[in-house]
C-alpha cells in the first residue's frame, strides 16, 4: 500500500505558508464583515472580494491562489478556476470553446439588471448584454471580440454562432427571455445595423426609446427571419459610444481590455450611469406660422452722394498738402544735429589726455 503524498500545506514553502495565511485572513474578515461565505466561496463571492479590496494584479493573483489553496485542502473546488475570476485576473481560459450551458449567477444578475430599452440607457445596455453573452456564455476570448464584425455571427434556428477562420463558438436560446443570449445579441446587432444603414442618432434614437421592455414573456427575437443589411456585416460589433448614446462614424471598435474591464465591472454589479433621456422627433411639434420679414428699403448711392464723396476726398488731398515738406524740414534737421553731435565728440577726442 503505497503512503499518502504530501498535503498541499507540505508542498508550499515557509514563505509561501505565511503570505497564504495573510491573504486568507485578509479574505475571512471581509466575508465576516459582508456577510459572505468564504468555506466554500463561490465565484461570485471572490469577484465581490476583488473589487471591494484592490490591490496590483500580481497580489490580486496571490490572493485568488490563497483562496484555492484553502479550498484545494478542504477538498472542495477552487472557484480561482471559474472562467469569471480568470477573466477578471487577466489570465487567458485554458479552454476557448464554449463555456458550460449553466449560466452563472453574476451574468443572470447582469443581464437582468441591464436595460434593454429607453434613450440613452437602452443604448448601453443593449451592448453590455450582448457583450455579456458573448465573453461568458460563449466564452469568446477578448481579443476575438475586439476583432469581431457583425458578419462573423449568424443566428439561425434559436442559437448564435460566431465563426472566426481558427474557431466557432455557440449560444444557445434560453426559455426566459431576459436571459436569452441569442436574442441579447440579436437586439445589439440590429442596433449596430440601424446606426450604419440610417446614420442619423435621432433614428436610431426613436428605435431604441420605442422598444418595449424585456420580460419573461416577450417575444424571441431570435425567432425572427429578419435579415442585416450588407453593409453592416463588416462593422465592428463592439464601438464605443459618446455620453448622448451616438456610436462615431465610421465605427471605432473597443480594445481588448477595455471589452475586459467593462465586463469586470458588471460581474461585480457596476451596471453604470444609465439615463433616460427624452427623443427629440420633428413630427411632435405642430408647425407654425412664422411672422413675414420686415421690408427693409435698399440703399441708393445716387449722384449727388457720389459728388459729396470727390469733394471730401479733395479736401482731405488738401490738408496733407504740405506734410511732404514738412517732413523734409525734420528730417534735414535731424541731419544738422547729428552732423553737430560728431563734430563735438571729435573735438572731445582731440583734448583728452591720454
Amino acid at each position: 500500500m503505497n503512503a499518502p503524498g504530501p498535503s498541499p500545506a507540505q508542498r508550499l514553502s515557509p514563505r509561501t505558508v505565511q503570505t497564504y495565511a495573510q491573504d486568507w485572513a485578509l479574505f475571512t474578515d471581509w466575508c465576516t464583515a459582508t456577510g459572505h461565505i468564504a468555506l466554500p466561496a463561490d465565484p461570485g463571492t471572490v469577484l465581490r472580494f476583488l473589487a471591494d479590496c484592490p490591490a496590483s494584479r500580481s497580489t490580486q493573483r496571490c490572493r485568488v491562489a490563497a483562496i484555492d489553496h484553502h479550498h484545494a485542502g478542504a477538498g472542495l473546488p477552487k472557484p480561482g478556476e471559474s472562467p469569471l475570476v480568470r477573466a477578471a485576473l487577466g489570465r487567458p481560459l485554458p479552454d476557448p470553446g464554449p463555456a458550460p450551458p449553466v449560466m452563472s449567477d453574476p451574468v443572470a444578475a447582469a443581464l437582468r439588471g441591464l436595460p434593454s430599452h429607453g434613450w440613452t440607457q437602452g443604448m448601453f445596455g443593449r451592448r453590455d448584454r450582448c457583450l455579456l453573452v458573448l465573453s461568458q456564455v460563449a466564452g469568446v476570448p477578448y481579443q476575438v471580440l475586439a476583432a469581431l464584425t457583425v458578419g462573423d455571427i449568424e443566428i439561425a434556428n434559436c442559437a448564435a454562432t460566431v465563426a472566426t477562420r481558427t474557431d466557432n463558438w455557440i449560444v444557445v436560446a434560453d426559455p426566459d427571455p431576459v436571459l436569452c443570449g441569442p436574442c441579447a445579441i440579436t437586439r445589439w446587432v440590429r442596433v449596430v445595423d440601424l446606426a450604419v444603414t440610417k446614420i442619423t442618432t435621432g433614428t436610431v434614437a426613436a428605435a431604441v426609446d420605442k422598444a418595449d421592455p424585456v420580460i419573461p414573456w416577450s417575444p424571441h427575437l431570435c425567432r425572427s427571419t429578419k435579415t442585416i443589411g450588407e453593409a453592416s456585416l463588416v462593422v465592428p460589433v463592439f464601438s464605443s459610444i459618446n455620453q448622448w448614446g451616438a456610436l462615431p462614424f465610421p465605427l471605432h471598435r473597443l480594445t481588448p481590455h477595455s471589452l475586459s474591464r467593462r465586463v469586470r465591472d458588471l460581474l461585480t454589479g457596476n451596471m453604470g450611469a444609465h439615463r433616460h433621456l427624452p427623443v427629440n422627433s420633428d413630427q411632435d411639434t405642430e408647425p407654425q406660422e412664422l411672422a413675414p420679414a420686415p421690408v427693409v428699403k435698399r440703399a441708393t448711392y445716387s449722384r449727388v452722394d457720389a459728388q459729396r464723396a470727390w469733394a471730401r476726398r479733395r479736401a482731405d488731398l488738401q490738408d496733407i498738402a504740405g506734410v511732404d515738406q514738412v517732413l523734409a524740414e525734420i528730417d534735414g534737421r535731424a541731419r544738422e544735429l547729428e552732423r553737430r553731435t560728431a563734430a563735438v565728440l571729435a573735438a572731445e577726442h582731440r583734448h583728452d589726455p591720454e
